[in-house]
């Protein structure tokens, strides 16, 4: 008579099963992270708005206070990205909110621009920046925390500033 196999174990099974999975998971950790390492991937968005807002003088309540606003767009894709914009006045927009999203100051209307529409292309792994600077009004921005919303050639950002 053949010998029947041994009684199964289940939790012994559980637990050969557990380390199977574990060392899958840690196998495609590795192989994530070797790729990153070397360089074979990249972490950036393809397509990738930054800035960076510096405040060049203190608050004071009897002059206007100015921010410095540097935009970089970043194209990391290996593919032409078209811009297009309605109007040279939309190319750069703005407005600030306080912490909870209240709505602060905003860009004026009125500035001088051209009211044409503006079309060009951003080339695969080139960037464009552009400076600006904000002048807001000391009655309505108080020293804080603040969020700044950008809009940059149809893209937009929420930069956390703080007013000293």
């Amino acid at each position: 008579m053949p010998k029947s196999p041994p009684p199964r174990d289940p939790a012994g099974e559980a637990g050969r099963n557990m380390m199977r999975i574990a060392l899958v998971v840690l196998s495609m950790a590795g192989v994530v992270a070797f790729f990153i390492v070397t360089g074979r991937v990249e972490m950036n968005e393809p397509i990738e708005l930054s800035a960076e807002v510096t405040q060049p003088r203190t608050y004071s309540e009897d002059t206007p206070l100015t921010l410095e606003v540097a935009l970089t767009l970043a194209n990391n894709t290996d593919d032409l990205l078209p811009l297009s914009i309605g109007s040279q006045c939309d190319i750069f927009r703005w407005f600030l909110t306080d912490e909870d999203q209240n709505f602060v100051q905003s860009q004026k209307d009125g500035e001088p621009c051209v009211d044409l529409p503006v079309n060009g292309n951003l080339e695969a792994k080139h960037q464009m920046t552009g400076s600006y600077t904000l002048t807001l009004d000391p009655r309505r921005v108080k020293p804080g925390d603040y969020i700044l919303f950008i809009r940059f050639w149809g893209r937009e950002l929420r930069q956390p500033v703080t007013i000293d």
